[in-house]
């Protein structure tokens, strides 16, 4: 599998703090709630609310997300 530019998010998770490396092309936005769905490594999504989300990290070209309809 070819990776694409990778993209760090934080967010608060059950136990905690939680970090997970993804490829940045498999963050959206999430219809389930307002908020960002991941699709991970193992073919599994988790949707994350905004108000649980800590940061996102990618570099500026990897950043080409529209927020238009939040």
């Amino acid at each position: 599998m070819r990776r694409g530019h990778m993209a760090k998010i934080a967010y608060e998770a059950p136990d905690g703090v939680a970090e997970e490396a993804v490829d940045a092309d498999n963050i959206t936005d999430s219809g389930k709630v307002q908020g960002l769905r991941i699709k991970l490594e193992d073919e599994s999504y988790i949707h994350l609310p905004y108000t649980r989300v800590y940061w996102v990290r990618m570099s500026k070209d990897e950043g080409k997300v529209s927020y238009s309809s939040v």
